[in-house]
């Protein structure tokens, strides 16, 4: 079956096209997870839609036991890459409900059929810059389906061109000193940054509401992500991420650390390692992953306050191990 391919700058974007596909308009309802941050929200506002949550066990699985409500569609997430249960999915969706299928996290990825994560529905969005350093970069996929609306297509964006922002330029030149170097140049900027923050008062890590209600300023991707995603051995890439989720694994059982993947499926490039942080010594094991230089430790997702995962919920303590070089 051919699939089609249109680039954006942001995921965000591909969503607002894969709903308007879906038949998604004013006044629909959209079911989305209830561990899901914020800004994906804000596609559905773009097209007016209501989202209605449907819960996420902690093995990052919807949790499903009697038909969903009826819904326009339903964005399922691949959490970190790892494949969401389809079946599970479709088993308790209406028959005219379209499944978007969420890769944000999961370039590269594929699930034990072969297929690659982003096209295993009839519309489907990935990301490229959660996997790889990019200025930005994003694609929705769809197979041609009788159901989907076609109207809502548009021509390819024409790449931007403009010059690349300067703390993408200082990152990208971090990293690459970092790479050769016996100290983490990244992770000692990164931690001077937040302490600046901190001491005028600010949240340590940047936080911005407003995500939730506005999508990105840039709809067409950069011409520099392209050619940046095209250079890039997709192997090599994938056999560094495994290993590092395997150094990550060895040391978390060391700890006692809680993980909702215990396992990694032949084919899956994870985006991180995530963890739990209620049980274990996980403030040793954040060293550890520090001091070996495995991945930045960081908190997903920016919850919406209109979530309803509960105050309790296990998920509330996930951290993320990001292999993002």
């Amino acid at each position: 079956m051919t699939i089609n391919r249109l680039y954006y700058a942001y995921a965000r974007h591909a969503l607002v096209t894969a709903l308007k596909l879906a038949w998604v308009e004013k006044g629909s309802s959209v079911l989305v997870p209830d561990f899901i941050c914020r800004d994906v929200l804000a596609s559905l506002h773009a097209v007016g839609a209501n989202p209605v949550f449907y819960p996420i066990g902690d093995d990052l699985q919807a949790v499903i036991t009697q038909p969903l409500p009826s819904a326009q569609a339903i964005v399922v997430v691949n959490y970190f890459g790892f494949p969401a249960d389809m079946q599970r999915v479709r088993n308790f969706v209406s028959t005219h409900t379209t499944i978007i299928e969420d890769n944000a996290h999961g370039w590269l990825s594929i699930d034990q059929d072969g297929s690659p994560l982003g096209s295993r529905t009839d519309v489907g969005i990935t990301s490229m810059r959660k996997t790889i350093r990019l200025v930005d970069g994003a694609f929705l996929e769809w197979h041609a389906a009788a159901h989907l609306d076609t109207t809502a297509l548009h021509n390819p964006l024409t790449p931007r061109s403009e010059t690349l922002p300067i703390g993408f330029r200082l990152r990208r030149i971090l990293s690459h000193i970092d790479s050769t170097s016996p100290v983490s140049v990244m992770a000692a900027s990164r931690r001077g940054v937040r302490m600046l923050r901190r001491l005028r008062g600010q949240p340590a890590i940047s936080e911005n509401p407003a995500e939730e209600w506005r999508l990105p300023h840039h709809r067409a991707i950069h011409e520099a992500s392209l050619e940046l995603v095209e250079g890039v051995d997709q192997t090599t890439e994938v056999q560094r991420r495994r290993r590092l989720f395997e150094r990550c694994l060895s040391v978390a059982r060391r700890y006692d650390i809680d993980t909702p993947t215990p396992s990694l499926p032949n084919g899956v490039s994870p985006q991180g390692f995530a963890f739990f942080t209620d049980v274990g010594n996980s403030d040793e094991f954040e060293r550890t992953m520090r001091r070996q230089r495995l991945g930045e430790v960081m908190t997903w997702p920016a919850l919406s306050a209109r979530s309803p995962l509960p105050p309790t919920s296990r998920l509330r303590t996930l951290h993320l191990v990001n292999f993002l070089e």
